[in-house]
């Protein structure tokens, strides 16, 4: 009984030491060896972000093992770099993370009471705050005013009054030129203040300094777009540096733009 015991018992120890192999094994067969991010950056900002992020990675993950590697957790190391937009992950195995990460393009900013500003992307999702408007990019952000919005975590849309309808109207511009922000310096929600209560007129402000009113925004947003930017590309460059037009809805269910340059916009 003695020897069956011993049998037994260094059997048993055998098969303990060949798992404890096979399981060494698998760990160094799958253990993360590189994180290959391919990144795609607009600023010298982002390509510095990008750096600091693929440091990070690599000192959290590399010597992980592939095999239980939750991937959230990847997501959450990406989330805290707001700049940044996760566009894929995934393991390949056996030993290599691999991820796509875009900058956000900064488009849009409307200022607080404490005088910073809040940063938007091209898709109106919050990434974070400035202390002055200067985009990444150079130049200065689209100036959102007269807009009561409210914004949650980096990353998250932000929403208020007319605000979808702004975004609207700016998709137009963006679809159509290189960058609105070499056009279009800000747009304002204002109430008319002679019309009926609680109506509210876009008014562009373009770069040269052209204005541009358009009435009841949330009738006709995307086809208001284009008729505004059909007006300003055919006006001349001298044009553009004074004088405001409007368009405003006719009795027919339609529109119509209007040059006002002999007349002052109207202020709220």
């Amino acid at each position: 009984m003695q020897k069956r015991g011993k049998i037994l018992l260094t059997t048993a120890i055998g098969l303990v030491l060949l798992v404890a192999v096979i399981a060494a094994a698998l760990n160094a067969v799958f253990t993360v060896t590189d994180v290959k991010v391919n990144f795609s950056t607009l600023s010298e900002e982002g390509l510095a972000d990008s750096y600091a992020l693929q440091a990070e990675l690599e000192e959290e993950f590399v010597g992980s093992s592939t095999t239980f590697l939750d991937l959230e957790d990847v997501q959450g190391i990406v989330e805290k770099y707001p700049a940044f937009r996760l566009d894929a992950l995934q393991k390949d195995f056996p030993r290599t993370l691999t991820l796509s990460v875009t900058e956000r393009k900064e488009t849009y900013t409307y200022e607080f009471e404490d005088g910073r500003y809040a940063v938007l992307d091209e898709a109106g999702l919050y990434l974070y705050e400035k202390t002055d408007n200067v985009n990444r990019r150079k130049g200065g952000n689209v100036l959102l005013e007269g807009f009561a919005l409210t914004k949650g975590e980096a990353g998250t849309a932000v929403t208020g009054k007319y605000f979808e309808e702004a975004l609207m109207f700016c998709n137009v511009f963006a679809s159509e030129l290189n960058d609105i922000r070499a056009n279009l310096a800000s747009l304002r929600l204002v109430p008319t203040g002679n019309a009926i209560e609680g109506d509210y007129i876009f008014r562009l402000l373009f770069r040269e300094g052209l204005y541009v009113d358009v009435y009841a925004p949330a009738h006709l947003t995307k086809d208001k777009a284009m008729a505004v930017l059909l007006k300003y590309r055919e006006l001349p460059d001298a044009e553009r540096l004074y004088g405001f037009f409007d368009v405003v809805d006719s009795v027919n269910g339609g529109f119509t733009v209007s040059d006002h340059r002999d007349k002052p916009p109207f202020e709220n």
